[in-house]
């Protein structure tokens, strides 16, 4: 249960919508992308967004640093067809729910959500009802130990409607080469991933999978229905946020 209050405050709910004045440009992006059937196209332009998990891994005075899961925008880019963040800010909005939001719209008396149900990154637009959110938003803390068969393990996360959803199991095996989990792969990935016998579903992915000390070993990239779900290694997780500026060292910590 510690680790559970340890965690709640530095998990996100995500929502990416595209900008009404940017759809030309990303049906150009799926165009190009090369995966996305054309009879398919304009539920992914003219859809309410795609939801998923995030989490805070970098606070500052006027901004968080969230870490989410690409393939909820996995219709714009492919292997072959990469797209950068900036592209992405272009074209889509980023909208937030952080859990101190959540938690007041739950008190008594709270019945709707007002119009500004979500707010864009930065973090002086996290929004706690009316008001801008600036309590903490922690960023989590990685391990520096990788995980191996048997470790226990748990997951927090925000799919839509059911924020705090905890669930627990165990790590299976640390590196699953994707291309032999699954014979339909339109976008090209190409990574291993960590296999966990924990359940997962729609709207989690993005969310930290934490060890028995409260320590991010991975970032859930989905599941194929079954017992097992299959998430973002530690290495490749450090390896992108180094590659992006984040400051590891102001929250990686040795056990």
């Amino acid at each position: 249960k510690w680790l559970y209050e340890r965690t709640k405050d530095s998990i996100v709910f995500i929502h990416i919508v595209p900008k009404a004045d940017q759809l030309e440009a990303i049906e150009n992006l799926m165009k190009s992308a090369g995966h996305v059937e054309e009879s398919r196209r304009a539920a992914f332009i003219n859809g309410n967004g795609h939801c998923g998990t995030g989490f805070v891994v970098e606070q500052g005075p006027d901004h968080l640093k969230i870490l989410m899961s690409a393939h909820i925008i996995d219709h714009v880019f492919s292997s072959t067809n990469p797209v950068s963040s900036h592209v992405c800010n272009r074209v889509f909005t980023t909208r937030i729910i952080c859990d101190h939001y959540e938690s007041s719209f739950r008190r008594p008396g709270q019945n709707t959500h007002p119009q500004h149900v979500y707010a864009e990154v930065p973090r002086t637009a996290v929004m706690d009802l009316d008001e801008i959110c600036l309590r903490n938003h922690p960023p989590v803390t990685f391990s520096s130990v990788h995980p191996a068969p048997f470790d226990e393990c748990a997951m927090i996360s925000w799919p839509p409607l059911r924020h705090r959803t905890a669930v627990t199991g165990s790590v299976s095996h640390p590196s699953r080469s994707l291309l032999d989990l699954a014979q339909h792969n339109p976008v090209g990935y190409r990574m291993n991933l960590l296999e966990a016998k924990i359940a997962s579903e729609d709207g989690s992915s993005g969310a930290p999978l934490v060890n028995g000390s409260g320590k991010v070993i991975a970032m859930l990239h989905g599941g194929f229905g079954g017992p097992f779900s299959y998430f973002v290694r530690l290495t490749d997780i450090i390896y992108f946020l180094a590659h992006h500026g984040v400051v590891i060292r102001r929250f990686f910590h040795f056990n």
